[in-house]
C-alpha cells in the first residue's frame, strides 16, 4: 500500500509538472479579462470566510479553485488552474499533505503580482495524530519512524513542509475565528479603499462562529459520554481537541482508503456497545455505507448520522450558498445526539 501510494504521489508531480512547463512554454503571463480584484482560494472554509469578508463588493471576482463535491485528498489543479492562480491577486492555500501540489505550483510559475498566503501558517496547528481504531496505526507510525532516520536533512525538511501537520485546521472555532482575522488583514491590505467594511463584515461572522461555538460548549457541558464514533475518516481532530472529546474512526483524517477491515468494523462495534454510543459517524461526500452497515448490525439504538467536516461541500450545499456557519450548525443535533 505505501508502494502504491509513493507511485501515485510521483505521478501526480509529473502530472503537475508538466501543465506547469506548458503554461510557461505558451509564453508571457496572460492578461486578465477583467479588472476586476481577482482572489483564488484552494479550500472551502477559506472561500467562505472571504465570501463573508467581501460582502457584495462587485469589484472582486472570489474562485474556488477545487470547487464543491471533490475529494480535497485527491485533487490535482489542472492547466486552467494554473493560469487562475497565476493571474490572481491573492491566492490563498492550505499546504501540506493534503495539497501538496501547492508548493511546487507555487515554486514553478510567475507569482510576482500575486499576493500568497498559506492560511496555515496563522493558526495554531497539531500534527497527525494517532487514531483510535484505526488498524495498525502504531506500527505504520514506526516503521515510518525508523525508515527516516537514514533521511538527509534536506529531505526531513521537505517532508515537513509537505505535510507533516493535520490540515483540516478549520473544524476548530478558534482556528476559524484565527483565519477570518487574518483573511481580513489580507483583504485590507489588498483594498484599503474598503477597510473598514471588510473589517465589520469579519467582525459579523466571528460572532456567528461564537454563537455555534457556544451552542455546541453547551452540548458538551451536558454530555453523557464524550465520544465520537466515525465508520469514516476522522478529519475533525482539532474539532476533538477544542471541545476536549475521544474518538474512535474506521481511519485517519488524511486517509486514501475506502473501506475499513473486518477487524476495525468489529472493533468500532465493541466501542459502541461498551459504551453505549448511540450514533455512529459519517462524513460529507460519502454514502455512509460502512456507517450503515454498523448501525444494522447493532440493532435499533444505533443510527448513522451525517457529520460535516467542511472539508469540502455537496454541489447542492454549494448552490444552496451554505456556509461554515450553517453547515456547522447542522452539526448541533448530530452531536447532541451521539453525546447524550
Amino acid at each position: 500500500m505505501k508502494l502504491k501510494k509513493i507511485i501515485l504521489s510521483i505521478i501526480a508531480i509529473v502530472i503537475i509538472l508538466g501543465l506547469v512547463f506548458a503554461i510557461v512554454k505558451s509564453g508571457e503571463k496572460k492578461q486578465k479579462d477583467t479588472n476586476k480584484i481577482q482572489i483564488v482560494v484552494s479550500n472551502f472554509a477559506s472561500y467562505d470566510f472571504l465570501r463573508a469578508i467581501i460582502g457584495d463588493n462587485d469589484n472582486i471576482e472570489l474562485t474556488f479553485l477545487m470547487g464543491p463535491g471533490k475529494d480535497s485528498h485527491s485533487y490535482d489543479p489542472t492547466a486552467g488552474d494554473l493560469i487562475k492562480i497565476q493571474n490572481a491577486d491573492l491566492f490563498v492555500y492550505v499546504g501540506g499533505e493534503m495539497e501538496k501540489w501547492s508548493g511546487k505550483v507555487i515554486n514553478s510559475i510567475d507569482t510576482n503580482d500575486t499576493k500568497i498566503i498559506c492560511i496555515s501558517d496563522y493558526v495554531d496547528t497539531i500534527e497527525e495524530q494517532n487514531i483510535d481504531g484505526v488498524e495498525g496505526e502504531e506500527e505504520h507510525h514506526h516503521n515510518d519512524n525508523t525508515e527516516n532516520e537514514n533521511e538527509s536533512e534536506e529531505s526531513k525538511k521537505y517532508e515537513h513542509e509537505e505535510g507533516s501537520f493535520d490540515e483540516h485546521i478549520w473544524t476548530s472555532p478558534k482556528n476559524a475565528i484565527k483565519m477570518v482575522n487574518s483573511l481580513e488583514k489580507a483583504m485590507e491590505d489588498l483594498d484599503k479603499e474598503n477597510a473598514e467594511i471588510y473589517a465589520k463584515n469579519a467582525q459579523n461572522y466571528i460572532e456567528k462562529i461564537k454563537i455555534v461555538d457556544n451552542q455546541i460548549k453547551e452540548i458538551v457541558d451536558n454530555k453523557v459520554r464524550d465520544r465520537l464514533v466515525f465508520a469514516d475518516k476522522m478529519p475533525m481532530q482539532y474539532f476533538i481537541n477544542y471541545y476536549n472529546l475521544k474518538v474512535s474512526a474506521a481511519f485517519s483524517g488524511c486517509s486514501t482508503e475506502t473501506e475499513p477491515s473486518a477487524n476495525t468494523i468489529a472493533y468500532l462495534e465493541k466501542i459502541i456497545k461498551e459504551e453505549k454510543i448511540p450514533v455512529v459517524l459519517y462524513i460529507e461526500l460519502n454514502n455512509g455505507k460502512v456507517a450503515n452497515t454498523i448501525a444494522e448490525d447493532l440493532g435499533e439504538e444505533v443510527e448513522a448520522m451525517q457529520i460535516q467536516t467542511l472539508h469540502n461541500v455537496s454541489l447542492d450545499d454549494f448552490k444552496n450558498g451554505e456556509t461554515w456557519v450553517t453547515l456547522m450548525t447542522r452539526n448541533i443535533d448530530v452531536i447532541k445526539k451521539a453525546l447524550k
